[in-house]
């Protein structure tokens, strides 16, 4: 009798984790506050719309010129937390060298914009992430300087982090672009033949896009003939030989694999994620996933698109 009252036990554990993961609600909903995907991000906007009524917020795409470029990707920055570093002043110093010593001989691999994958907020309070909005201005002052680029943009996406103790709501007032999935498309020569690059922003905060969201995303890049990057916190695959990955990445499998199908079907070049604090990748030939480890680490990714060639490849940088 105890031992089928242990297995019933067991089995009765795997299934609450089970629910958790593949829900529409994260792993530590009822502790923290957090929202259903399906309710915060049942769409995703385009950052082109003529009227995006953003909050009344000023949206704007990053200045490109000429047929290849850079971006910035940083991930888990968890502003309040008591684990790792706040490598802020590193990161500026790194990011200054780099202006000064392509401006002159590979301008393209200059950081045109920087994309932030979430976890910006360890506990989502509103005063870890007014301190992610300093950051921020520290960037955009010494990218209006060395660059003269007074409109130089971040982006970002909600993490799992950022939903504790109902922080969507201070995401949604402070953080550029004031939502959480979304999409826009660079094309730095709109006259010559080449269909420049699509960016789709992922809310992946509860570890899964919900229902309504997967079905927009493959409403839109199956309508969008682009090469294209998507950028998500949670993982979607990020190599099943990390131990840790298997349970850091997207937990419902039908998801992850639709979501595979999807990128090699409809032209995805590259994937980039965070969460789990590590870097890992995983190369799928038609298209490649990228982990980047957190921004406390010491440790980011530039990207550099050409869009002659339809390609983005990666550097891993460190500070």
């Amino acid at each position: 009798m105890k031992r089928v009252t242990k297995i019933s036990a067991v089995f009765f554990i795997v299934f609450l984790v089970t629910v958790f993961f593949s829900c529409n609600y994260g792993f530590f909903w009822g502790l923290f506050g957090e929202e259903n995907v399906d309710e915060r991000s049942a769409s995703m906007r385009s950052l082109q719309d003529d009227t995006p009524n953003f909050q009344a917020q000023s949206i704007s795409l990053p200045k490109i010129t000429g047929k290849s470029y850079s971006a910035l990707v940083i991930t888990d920055l968890h502003y309040g937390a008591d684990w790792g570093n706040n490598k802020e002043d590193d990161f500026l110093e790194w990011f200054e060298d780099r202006i000064i010593s392509c401006r002159d001989s590979s301008p393209e691999k200059i950081p045109r914009f920087i994309v932030n994958l979430g976890d910006t907020a360890d506990g989502g309070h509103r005063s870890e992430f007014k301190d992610y909005v300093a950051f921020e201005n520290r960037v955009k002052a010494l990218a209006a300087e060395k660059l003269g680029d007074s409109d130089y943009k971040i982006y970002s996406i909600l993490g799992n982090h950022d939903l504790y103790n109902n922080g969507v709501t201070e995401y949604d007032s402070l953080c550029y672009p004031y939502i959480s999935s979304y999409y826009f498309s660079i094309d730095s020569d709109p006259y010559d033949s080449f269909k420049g690059f699509s960016f789709y922003f992922l809310d992946t905060a509860n570890g899964t896009l919900g229902e309504y969201q997967l079905k927009d995303f493959k409403d839109k890049i199956s309508d969008d003939s682009r090469p294209k990057i998507v950028l998500s916190h949670y993982p979607i695959y990020a190599g099943a030989g990390e131990a840790d990955a298997l349970l850091m990445r997207l937990q419902n499998t039908m998801e992850r694999n639709t979501l595979l199908t999807y990128f090699s079907k409809y032209n995805v070049k590259q994937v980039y994620e965070g969460h789990i604090h590590k870097r890992t990748w995983f190369d799928f030939k038609k298209f490649r996933e990228d982990v980047i480890q957190s921004f406390r680490y010491g440790e980011a990714a530039v990207f550099t698109v050409n869009e002659s060639a339809g390609t983005v490849s990666t550097e891993i940088i460190k500070f």
